[in-house]
């Protein structure tokens, strides 16, 4: 389970909808029911008013699990996770690689309940180079780069470099800019320490 870190890829698919933005406020009570179960939030507090960056800076399952089931809905908010990959193999050059699993609507296992613990990376499987093949369409502009292992092959034929390989564009490029830059300033007040002197990171 990838946890908050998945967080990013439901406020993608939001805001590439068109169903949020930025500045979209949320007035977060600590609780939300979906599909029957309540979830809260990872500390169990209640956050009041917030915007769309405040809900990542205090990664708040009950802002994302609204976002998911009431703006988005299941239908849209499974499409976004397909297109980034969930559930698939990225195809990397390594042996052995596994798809992860996400239970969907087809699922005869799936409940209402699911698009909400989803929402937060909770229910849903992912490897980690899984994880990043899906963060990097936010980091190239919308395209989802398959990642490498191997550099470069060196052989007396020659060198061989791997081709970059988009696997799609789950997101256009206007909504990686904006979510970076949320992201950015997110991570810069949700955890300073992980900031680099000379450089803007852009993290959950």
């Amino acid at each position: 389970e990838p946890g908050s870190t998945f967080k990013i890829l439901t406020m993608a698919g939001a805001l590439d909808a068109g169903v949020v933005t930025p500045d979209s406020i949320f007035i977060d009570t600590g609780q939300i029911e979906v599909g029957g179960n309540l979830i809260r939030n990872w500390d169990y507090a209640a956050y009041g008013q917030q915007n769309m960056m405040g809900c990542l800076q205090h990664s708040l399952n009950v802002c994302l699990a609204f976002v998911a089931y009431n703006q988005l809905g299941a239908a849209r908010f499974y499409d976004y996770i397909n297109a980034f990959g969930v559930g698939q193999i990225t195809g990397v050059d390594l042996a052995g690689e596994v798809p992860g699993v996400v239970r969907t609507p087809r699922d005869p296992a799936w409940t209402e309940s699911d698009v909400g613990t989803n929402s937060f990376g909770q229910g849903v499987a992912v490897t980690p180079i899984g994880l990043l093949a899906a963060a990097s369409a936010i980091a190239n502009n919308g395209n989802m780069v398959q990642p490498h292992i191997v550099r470069e092959i060196v052989s007396p034929q020659g060198v061989f470099w791997p081709k970059t390989t988009i696997l799609g564009t789950p997101i256009s490029e206007q909504t990686a800019l904006t979510l970076t830059g949320m992201l950015a300033d997110s991570l810069a007040g949700e955890t300073y320490r992980a900031g680099v002197a000379g450089y803007r990171l852009a993290g959950k």
